[in-house]
């Protein structure tokens, strides 16, 4: 079919604004350095859009929902995108297309956090086997941002043992619970 091509390209370009808008989020909720060349980036790309869905979305405390809503927006855009080039509008289920949007932005939110441990972790140890030397750049003090307030909690109940921090391993572990148990069985 001709249209399969360009709901392909619709498709992937509403992805990737999804996961801009999910990053947003995300780097507010950590508090991470916004004089960051990367998230100063994200900010300055994503902020246009932003500014129109904060008039109905505001701000609370350090989540920024309106960020989260444009993620599922994206999200909703694409999925329609695909239901209408099939022609099956008539058969949409809308309570299970937003739970369905909803369980896709909070899986790719577990994604990120998981991501970014594993990410961290290969850093560390290039760093400890001497392949680099030290890590300054944005990308290494972002990722440090972003792992660190999901890591705490564990490094509290488990502190290192010799040199060794166990909490990445905790972590990972309960992220991944949440992502392949806790939320299918809420939202699917």
């Amino acid at each position: 079919m001709m249209l399969e091509p360009i709901v392909f390209v619709a498709r992937l370009v509403l992805s990737i604004f999804a996961f801009l808008f999910l990053m947003r989020f995300v780097l507010q909720a950590v508090h991470a350095d916004f004089y960051n060349s990367i998230s100063s980036a994200i900010v300055r790309f994503t902020n246009p859009v932003l500014r129109v869905v904060r008039q109905v979305l505001p701000t609370y405390r350090n989540l920024d929902l309106a960020s989260f809503g444009a993620t599922l927006i994206a999200y909703t855009l694409a999925d329609l995108t695909r239901i209408f080039s099939r022609g099956e509008i008539e058969t949409i289920d809308w309570w299970k297309l937003i739970r369905f949007e909803l369980y896709q932005t909070l899986d790719l939110l577990v994604s990120i956090f998981l991501f970014a441990i594993f990410i961290s972790i290969a850093l560390s140890w290039l760093v400890q086997f001497g392949i680099i030397h030290g890590s300054r750049s944005p990308a290494t003090t972002l990722l440090n941002q972003i792992c660190e307030p999901v890591l705490r909690p564990a490094k509290k109940l488990l502190p290192p043992v010799s040199m060794i921090d166990l909490s990445p391993m905790i972590t990972i572990v309960i992220l991944w619970i949440i992502q392949r148990w806790l939320l299918p069985g809420l939202l699917l």
